[in-house]
């Protein structure tokens, strides 16, 4: 999980507002960056899961109990969200990340990031990131569920798999790609050195909120560990984290430094 904002990570939620609550209702202003709670966009409110657990960047299990929750959609649902700090793709580049993950079975999968200049997703839309069933698209000024004109790569999401839904929006096209939540902090050292979908585009303008919708049965699409941010790093900071055995050891290596450190000072 994030903790304080990098200078470069815009903002950041992670879906932890207890069970079924329905984010068009919910007035807390969880997460950070953000200058107000989800609003509606409408659709109804996408609604947090009942199961207490959170989607992870480890593939197996696809979930984790740690009493946090994700986004599931059931029917066509979503929600808009300011961020405090605005990006200028003139001087800028904008960072979207997500974990996503489809459980096999799903006959919809739809699901879409659009990035506006405006506030409540308003004015221009210069940014849209998205899945269709097995899709994965792109465009850079045209919203809706895979429209035509942008770019895609077909099949490349596959059922019962954790995947890092990443992003990337210049002042000149729009990028993205899937990235198999493997557990593996080196998975995502760098950014993807070809994306798997691009769409050129010029842009200079400020970009200031988000419209995130999805629409699923049968199981349908999850959401969690949502960044936006302004560099690569920002934008994954915080997926993997050591495992509690790990952290031990790191913290058992620091007292025997600091234990050495005294002695030679003595």
């Amino acid at each position: 999980m994030a903790g304080a904002l990098d200078a470069a990570l815009i903002a950041y939620e992670d879906f932890d507002y207890g069970s079924g609550v329905n984010l068009t209702t919910e007035t807390a202003n969880n997460g950070s960056g953000w200058t107000a709670a989800w609003a509606t966009t409408g659709p109804s409110g996408l609604t947090t899961s009942g199961t207490g657990q959170s989607l992870w960047f480890g593939q197996n299990p696809p979930l984790i109990t740690d009493g946090s929750t994700h986004v599931i959609s059931s029917t066509n649902r979503g929600n808009e969200r300011d961020w405090n700090t605005t990006v200028d793709l003139a001087t800028e580049n904008l960072y979207f990340t997500a974990l996503v993950h489809v459980f096999s079975g799903a006959s919809v999968v739809d699901m879409r990031a659009e990035f506006w200049d405006g506030a409540g997703a308003s004015g221009n839309m210069r940014g849209n990131v998205g899945i269709t069933d097995g899709d994965l698209y792109v465009h850079a000024s045209t919203g809706g569920y895979n429209p035509a004109g942008g770019d895609s790569a077909a099949g490349v999401l596959a059922g019962n798999t954790t995947y890092l839904l990443a992003m990337k929006r210049t002042t000149s096209g729009i990028s993205a790609s899937l990235i198999t939540a493997d557990g593996n902090s080196s998975t995502f050292a760098s950014e993807p050195g070809v994306w798997q979908v691009n769409d050129p585009g010029a842009s200079g303008v400020d970009l200031t909120s988000i419209r995130l919708i999805a629409n699923g049965t049968d199981g349908g699409i999850r959401l969690d560990e949502l960044r936006i941010a302004t560099d690569w790093d920002s934008a994954v900071s915080g997926l993997v984290i050591p495992e509690p055995g790990s952290a031990a050891l790191l913290g058992l290596g620091g007292l025997l430094l600091a234990s050495r450190r005294r002695r030679a000072a003595a």
